[in-house]
């Protein structure tokens, strides 16, 4: 039998036997998993609405090795998605409580929250809210909290969450994102164009950036 489980929370490319390739975020799942289907008794892999079981598979390229995940989409670690958050930023973990949970409620508006997931392990993240804590209220929605980290940085992470929740929030109707950041020439790889500077709500200027998907 195949030992699928490495493919679990990764991209990849799975070529069959019967010449179909599926390409995606991938799960995977345990032998009997899906009663009633002939190949039941092998492990399997599901990409969106594709279950791929073990002898159906020829074969798996890694595209990458981790999946964005929108927290809407993984509930059930919620708790432990805030605590990621409240540990990286040093900011009162209810605010990200608080946050999550609006997100859960409100499904295609604002706030929403990502993560980056790597095995099990959640390795980046970033939401989305309304204003991030500076005087321009007409720039918005505003992606926040970027983080990735360190031993994961210098491995196109953060890029690749970035181009995730920018095609996900134009999908849920909000094609123009802002950023507000002290950083210079980082986000300009990813497609992000400085705006303007803006001052936060503590006084000091930083500088905004847009993003048109």
């Amino acid at each position: 039998m195949r030992k699928l489980t490495q493919y679990n929370n990764k991209i990849v490319r799975i070529h069959c036997d019967y010449g179909d390739v599926f390409t995606g975020p991938c799960d995977w799942y345990p032998p009997d998993f899906w009663p009633g289907f002939p190949d039941s008794g092998e492990e399997s892999l599901k990409i969106g609405e594709n279950v791929i079981f073990a002898d159906q598979i020829s074969k798996i390229e890694v595209l990458r090795n981790e999946v964005c995940i929108p927290v809407r989409d993984w509930i059930e670690a919620s708790e432990e998605i805030a605590e990621w958050f409240h540990v990286r930023w040093n900011i009162p973990v209810e605010a990200y409580r608080e946050s999550i949970r609006e997100c859960l409620g409100n499904e295609a508006s604002v706030p929403q929250w990502y993560v980056v997931v790597r095995g099990d392990q959640i390795i980046a993240g970033c939401g989305v809210i309304e204003n991030d804590f500076h005087e321009r209220k007409d720039l918005t929605p505003n992606v926040c909290a970027v983080y990735v980290d360190e031993e994961y940085r210098n491995q196109g992470i953060a890029g690749f969450m970035l181009d995730y929740v920018c095609n996900d929030m134009a999908e849920l109707g909000y094609p123009t994102l802002y950023l507000l950041t002290d950083h210079t020439g980082f986000y300009e790889r990813y497609g992000w164009q400085f705006a303007c500077e803006v001052r936060g709500n503590d006084g000091d200027l930083s500088r905004m950036y847009v993003h048109h998907a």
